[in-house]
């Protein structure tokens, strides 16, 4: 695998951990919009604690997409400075040995 290929599947990747994160981002506020009245589960549900129950749940798994989210968006990122750092490593290693040795043709 060249040099090259390496680097565009590193991006290829991070664009994957971004769709990934924006999923997840979406769930999460899809979950947050789920809405569980009194009327939806009768007085019971609410006498019993199951409607708050339901809430702290809701809260629980809409907190845990986000960090997912988030832990996605992170990974794209590093993944960019990853590339980022392979080129200017490249970069600097060309610079160094073009100074010394210049091809013969």
């Amino acid at each position: 695998m060249s040099f090259e290929v390496q680097k565009e599947a590193l991006e290829h990747d991070a664009k994957i951990w971004d769709a990934t994160g924006d999923t997840l981002s979406t769930a999460a506020g899809a979950a947050r919009g789920i809405v569980l009245s009194t009327n939806a589960v009768s007085f019971v549900g609410d006498a019993t604690g199951f409607t708050s129950t339901y809430a702290d749940i809701q809260s629980f798994v809409a907190g845990l997409l986000d960090e997912g989210s988030a832990a996605s968006s992170d990974m794209a990122t590093t993944l960019r400075d990853v590339r980022k750092q392979y080129e200017a490593d490249e970069q600097s290693a060309a610079q160094r040995i073009g100074d010394q040795w210049s091809p013969v043709e």
